[in-house]
């Protein structure tokens, strides 16, 4: 989700109140969809810029929707005390410097034996 909000940050102007406007209008539907190698592109204007999107293999544009609205609430909902994140707040979020993501799959796997658990 990160990635896919740091997109529209990127590309509207770098403030929180921007990256709403770009997500509500997303989110109305004031874009295209077309099909490119089997593939879901999703094309609009915001805020007059030019934004191309390829939905991720599996989904569909209800799924692109979707990612907006989701989107849209972390940012109004995200901030100090449940307000609209601030502009910092927005850049902290996306920075992630406390490494909140991760894109590894972590798993531990414990067998039974005779001696108790193992862990692997």
């Amino acid at each position: 989700m990160r990635d896919f909000i740091f997109s529209i940050w990127a590309k509207v102007g770098k403030t929180s109140n921007d990256t709403v406007a770009a997500l509500e209008s997303l989110a109305a539907k004031q874009y295209t969809t077309a099909e490119q190698g089997g593939r879901v592109v999703i094309s609009a204007s915001v805020q007059g810029k030019s934004f191309t999107y390829e939905v991720p293999e599996g989904q569909t544009s209800m799924d692109f929707l979707a990612q907006c609205r989701e989107s849209w609430r972390i940012i109004l909902i995200g901030g100090a005390s449940g307000a609209q994140m601030t502009d910092a707040e927005l850049l902290t979020f996306l920075l992630d410097a406390d490494g909140e993501v991760t894109n590894t799959t972590v798993a531990s796997f414990t067998r039974t034996t005779e001696h108790g658990y193992k862990t692997y």
